[in-house]
């Protein structure tokens, strides 16, 4: 009696733990980041920061928001140059991370815009960004300051 009362705990524990393990997915489908490196800047002045996510799932992700205790605003951008060459840039509300690709920030693109910085950014130090995905949560991202 004591033998099958026990098989049955350890029965619904296996199917706990089971349920458990395949309801939050592998390790492998986590967003990822990489490459981050920002801009110099002055104080009261602009900067960007530019970094790759990689999302090796296959559900769609989307960048909502970043933030940075460096900048009075943070945000979204995409630079685009029209047909006359005139380069202008626009605030984006989201990111699209589709699933199985990686989304590149770089000049001349997307990018976080910090903008009205608090302080200096200097060549060599290091500065905090938090983003804020719509399935992945919040990452924080420690992002070296660097020329191109």
């Amino acid at each position: 009696m004591m033998k099958s009362g026990l098989l049955i705990i350890l029965s619904a524990v296996l199917v706990l733990v089971t349920a458990a393990c395949s309801s939050t997915g592998s390790s492998n489908d986590m967003v990822t980041l990489q490459d981050a490196w920002a801009r110099p800047g002055i104080a009261g002045g602009n900067s960007a920061v530019y970094f790759v996510v990689d999302n090796p799932g296959s559900r769609e992700d989307s960048l909502q928001s970043a933030s940075s205790e460096v900048a009075e605003a943070t945000e979204l951008h995409m630079t685009e140059i029209s047909s006359d060459d005139t380069m202008s840039m626009h605030h984006q509300m989201s990111v699209p991370i589709p699933g199985g690709e990686e989304v590149v920030f770089e000049p001349g693109g997307l990018h976080v815009m910090l903008i009205n910085l608090e302080r200096d950014l200097n060549e060599g130090e290091t500065i905090s960004l938090v983003l804020k995905f719509k399935n992945a949560g919040e990452m924080r991202l420690e992002v070296p300051v660097r020329m191109e």
